[in-house]
This record gives structure tokens, sequence and C-alpha cells, in this order.
């Protein structure tokens, strides 16, 4: 009895195994033909996107073809886009074709062109732009006394020297011209915007109370022609208190700009 009782339960643990076996065995095939349904959907996909780039490619085949001098008005393709149908044999059917007229086309990559070309809004005038600073305090500069701006940051156009102080016009236009002075305590700065000879703006930094480093500044707008002078000077009256100019790289900085509208 023993000796069946030891055989009945060697059996049993074997059925065990061998079903154990065999549903491992079944869900690896399941899994096995899930990858292969993924890999099916796979290569369907590339199919698709191969005739997605082989369109692509025949539409820049086209647009390198476009005449784009403007004797075209029928216009050339913009762009074309592929999309898959939801039907079993996936075609690809291409979107309409939007058209551009070519004068239009051609226009705009002109306009392009200029604005990377000229750096500036449209035209092709190189755009007319300075500013400069006094690197340092300039002590007592006197009466009628042209200020001497001798750092420059910007300097479009060349037209302003720093040896002179004086900004020359390029060309003929309106002009815009922003300028500031600081002043040590104890002094009285009335500063003239000046036009050839003509005086065009005027502000005075008065420091002669008891306020350190007082500030004044001022914007004008101006016509001038090609080679008129612009430039900031003291003013000529000596009845009027002159200090020195004061200017600080990191603090506060007595500075004229100007720029072409």
């Amino acid at each position: 009895m023993v000796v069946v009782f030891v055989l009945f339960i060697i059996c049993c643990m074997n059925f065990h195994s061998v079903s154990c076996s065999d549903d491992r065995i079944s869900r690896l095939e399941k899994l096995v033909e899930a990858q292969n349904i993924m890999i099916l959907d796979l290569k369907k996909a590339f199919d698709t996107q191969n005739i997605k780039i082989d369109s692509l490619e025949n539409q820049l085949k086209s647009c390198k073809s476009c005449d784009l001098n403007g004797s075209n008005d029928t216009g050339a393709p913009l762009s074309r886009q592929t999309v898959t149908s939801g039907n079993e044999n996936n075609q690809v059917t291409p979107l309409d074709v939007v058209r551009v007229p070519n004068n239009i086309l051609h226009k705009d990559l002109n306009r392009n062109s200029r604005l990377l070309l000229s750096g500036s809004n449209g035209d092709s005038s190189p755009i007319i732009a300075f500013h400069a600073y006094l690197s340092k305090t300039e002590t007592d500069p006197g009466h009628h006394h042209t200020i001497i701006f001798d750092s420059i940051l910007a300097n479009s156009g060349n037209g302003y020297n720093n040896h002179t102080g004086a900004f020359i016009a390029p060309e003929t236009g309106l002009y815009a011209f922003a300028f500031s002075v600081v002043v040590v305590a104890g002094s009285r700065m009335p500063v003239q915007l000046v036009v050839n000879s003509n005086i065009v703006g005027a502000t005075t930094a008065d420091s002669v109370t008891d306020t350190p480093h007082a500030a004044a500044a001022s914007v004008v707008i101006v016509p001038l022609n090609t080679d008129d002078a612009c430039f900031l000077r003291t003013a000529p009256n000596t009845d009027w208190i002159v200090g020195s100019l004061y200017s600080h790289v990191g603090w506060s900085r007595s500075s004229f700009s100007g720029w072409k509208l």
C-alpha cells in the first residue's frame, strides 16, 4: 500500500508539472502572436512613411523648378501634405495644394533679403544711430565749450566723431537726439544742443544747493540736411555758473545719443 501511495503522489506531481508547462507554452505562443501583429503594423507604418517621403521629395523637386522671376502669375505650389485614409488598404491621399502667386512670393523674398542685408526696417537705407558718453569727469570745462563724449558704445553710419564731439548727418532726414548731463556738488551746468550755429535744445543740471550729482536730460527731434553738424556745448553766457561735468561708468554718466527716424 505504501508503494502504491508513493507512486500515486509521483504521478500527481508529474501531471502538475506537465500542466504548468502547457500553460507556459500557451502564454508564450500568445505573446509571439501579439508581437507578430505589432511587427506587421510597424511594417505598414514604415511603408506609409516611405510613400510620404517620396511625395515630399517630388514636391521639393517641383519647388526647385519654380520660376521666381514673377513672370508666371499662376502661382507655384507652396506646400502639399499627405494623409492616410481610414480604409483597409492604407491608401495615401494628397491634400489640396495651396498656391501663392509667384510675383507676391518673389516680392516677399526680396523684402526679406533687404532686411537681412541692410539691418533696417524694410528699406535699403542703413541704420544711422550713435551713443557716446564721458569716460571720466571733466573738470571746469568753461563757457561756450563743446563737450566731447569720448567713449562710443554704438556708431552705426559713422556719423559721430569722438574727437570733435560733433555728429555729422550722413543723409537728409528727421533725427532724434537725447542728452544727459550730471554735475558735481556746487556746480550749475547749462548746456545747449546746437545744429550748425542754431540752438535747438537746452537743459541745466543745478547742484549749487546741497544736492550732489544733480542730473538733467532732454530729447529733441529736428530735421537735418546731409553734412549738418550737431553737438552739445556749455552755454556761452558768462553770467551763469559753470562747474564740472560728472561721469562715472558704474554710477552715473553724462551721455549723448542720436538716431535717424
